[in-house]
């Protein structure tokens, strides 16, 4: 239950970020993990795959809010939250499952 309210308030907190932030400028965020061949290794993901995901990452996530760096963010939590940012960003199902697949890599990268 408690897992349950913590993650119903996270996605309408980043829901509503659009609306009520100005939109971040656009900039790299220089902590945010690099896709690499040992981070594909490690992941069991084609570094294809992650690189797409960081530059769905890069593009759109800092459109309307500062990025959160995957660490900032329990790994459970960003199977709440993705879905609907993804949603809210107009990114296609393709993109949401690399952009998750590079979150969960740099998790686990670090």
């Amino acid at each position: 239950m408690k897992y349950t309210t913590i993650s119903i308030i996270l996605v309408i907190a980043f829901l509503s970020a659009c609306s009520v932030f100005q939109k971040s400028k656009p900039g790299v965020n220089e902590n945010a993990p690099v896709p690499s061949s040992a981070m594909a290794i490690r992941s069991n993901t084609s570094l294809d795959t992650l690189q797409t995901g960081h530059g769905v990452y890069m593009r759109k996530c800092g459109e309307c809010h500062t990025h959160l760096l995957p660490d900032e963010i329990a790994s459970a939590d960003w199977h709440v939250v993705v879905p609907g940012m993804a949603w809210n960003a107009g990114i296609t199902p393709s993109e949401e499952d690399a952009l998750m697949k590079y979150i969960i890599a740099a998790r686990s990268n670090r």
